[in-house]
């Protein structure tokens, strides 16, 4: 039996799905000749614009996704990660799961829908480390598990600054993304303040940074900008414009000026950029998305397309313009795709892809939003919303979602959300931190959590007697600190301070015993260097501890914790 030819699509959003979908009609009576598959990392399809409302809790944590097996029937999917897209010979290399074996799948026809990701490559540091990114469903999931949880920690908690810290909420970016999501963690922070009769909502914080002087001034009229503007303003959001988010601590959201906002949940919806793989290909690229013709088709080849936000796609309307990255451009992108392969394959003329858009819509929280359509219908307020709601609902792919995400929202309105943390998030052993010139990174008396490692800069170890602080070690790049409190089990016994601007790695504490049980060589190289350290110092610490060195220095030389006690 002759082998199929193969048509490989790269990406399961907006532009993978819809390109897929139309594949299977375009191909139905060609199934013993051509065979479809789709190459994603998830086995969902996540329909984005209904991200936010995840977040507040008005849909469920899946009723924005929907499985690709059940969307899909006739395409054959692999759930994996794109090691290598191979251009020369035709092929794409996937990474091996379940096994140490990578995947390769030969083509005929290529479509390139990788999409954007969220990339901090660009940003000054700290808000890779701190700022929580909104894109994907697991993005949502830990933004409303996060603001939960403080919430819940503020109710009992009975430090004034460590409870505003945690009752402060920053975003960054006034888009269509930012707009959306700080109207929700509003709404959700003041709706989960009034469970708690220990918190008063005048407490909360809620504050959107944007760049420019009004919201949402790339995507909508200045009028509807404005009108977003105010109600948000009236809710209790706090906006200040004309000021970038620029790095964030894990206190402190820092701005272009210097100013810093102490907050413990910072959003930033930074731009987002093509998926690096696409970075890696050899084809002309615009703004480093992929050069297409007007037929969909990657410049100077036969069989590559490309689409979505991954592709610079000339827009007719517009010359010199090209198509923007949104969900009704992706959509139509996949559809017109799906035709011109088929009529490439039967000979026939392709069709320039010609789409203007339809209008903007955003959604603001409580029930309101704006939208813009046609160019000239604009509309604020509850009807907006309603519409909002109405078109969204009928473009969701599949008649199981529509029903499902229809009872979620006629319930929302008769039974109230229950604010429950899912802590499905598995932390990982290694935290990487960033700290400015000045930032205490733990004080004299704090829980042993983590043992430091500098990356880059330097830190002062500091002994405070009689409300006077004396400097007693400088630790720069390469070194470690904060081991005594977990090789022995107490509390710091040194506030530590940064000098410059520090990058640090940080290893749990339930990490580090597992690390020190098992390896008896570096259990006995972090008791030597606390020794050499001690000596160097004791001089010093004689004159400025209030504590005895010598019972530390005891318990350097006593057998440490085994892993359970950690």
């Amino acid at each position: 039996m002759e082998k199929k030819k193969q048509i490989v699509i790269l990406g399961a959003g907006f532009g993978g799905v819809y390109a897929a979908l139309e594949l299977e009609k375009q191909f139905k009576k060609m199934r013993d000749e051509y065979e479809l598959i789709l190459v994603s990392r998830d086995n969902y399809f996540t329909y984005q614009p209904m991200l936010s409302e995840v977040v507040g809790g008005s849909l469920g944590i899946l009723d924005s996704v929907s499985a690709l097996h059940k969307l899909l029937k006739y395409t054959k999917l692999y759930v994996r990660e794109i090691s290598e897209i191979d251009i020369a010979n035709q092929s794409v290399v996937l990474s091996p799961n379940f096994s140490h074996t990578d995947l390769e799948i030969h083509y005929d026809h290529l479509i390139i829908a990788l999409g954007n990701v969220t990339d901090f490559r660009y940003s000054p540091g700290g808000l890779h480390e701190h700022a929580l990114p909104f894109k994907f469903l697991a993005d949502a999931f830990k933004l409303r598990n996060r603001i939960i949880d403080v919430i819940e920690t503020a109710a009992f908690e009975e430090d004034p600054v460590v409870r505003k810290h945690l009752l402060t909420f920053v975003v960054g970016g006034g888009g269509f993304s930012g707009v959306e999501i700080v109207a929700e963690i509003n709404d959700l922070a003041r709706k989960l303040t009034k469970e708690y009769k220990t918190l008063d909502a005048k407490e909360l914080r809620v504050v959107l940074i944007h760049s420019k002087d009004r919201l949402v001034d790339r995507e909508m009229p200045a009028r509807l900008g404005i009108y977003a503007a105010k109600l948000l303003q009236k809710r209790g959001v706090e906006i200040i414009f004309n000021k970038h988010l620029v790095s964030a601590t894990p206190n402190e959201a820092i701005l272009e000026d210097g100013t810093r906002i102490p907050a413990k949940t910072i959003v930033s919806s930074v731009p987002s950029n093509p998926n690096p793989l696409v970075e890696a290909l050899p084809f002309e690229k615009v703004k480093d998305r992929i050069l297409t013709d007007e037929f969909l088709q990657v410049k100077g080849t036969k069989n590559i397309w490309a689409i979505g936000d991954c592709a610079s796609i000339p827009l007719p309307a517009k010359k010199g313009f090209y198509c923007p990255p949104t969900a009704q451009f992706a959509v139509r992108e996949g559809r017109a795709v799906a035709r011109n392969i088929k009529a490439q394959i039967t000979q026939k003329p392709l069709v320039k892809f010609n789409f203007k858009e339809l209008g903007m819509m955003a959604v603001l929280g409580h029930r309101r939003a704006i939208a813009e359509l046609f160019g000239f219908i604009r509309m604020s307020g509850f009807i907006a919303w309603v519409f909002w709601r109405s078109a969204y609902w009928a473009k969701l792919p599949g008649f199981n979602r529509k029903m499902k995400v229809l009872v979620s929202w006629i319930l929302d309105i008769f039974v109230p959300q229950e604010s429950v943390q899912l802590k499905a998030e598995i932390k990982s052993g290694i935290t990487h931190l960033h700290y400015l010139a000045g930032d205490i990174v733990f004080h004299k008396g704090d829980v042993g959590d983590f043992l430091y490692i500098i990356v880059q800069g330097s830190v002062e170890v500091l002994e405070t007697k009689e409300n006077a602080e004396k400097r007693i070690a400088v630790l720069e790049k390469g070194e470690f600190f904060g081991e005594i409190a977990l090789l022995n089990e107490k509390k710091r016994i040194a506030t530590i301070r940064c000098i410059t601007d520090c990058e640090l790695i940080a290893i749990r504490r339930q990490d580090f015993h597992i690390l020190v049980t098992n390896f008896g060589d570096l259990r006995e190289q972090f008791k030597q260097t606390e020794k050499k350290r001690l000596e160097k110092n004791k001089s010093l610490l004689k004159e400025t501890f209030f504590m005895d060195v010598g019972d530390i220095a005891k318990g350097l030389d006593e057998d440490l914790p085994d892993s359970k006690t950690g």
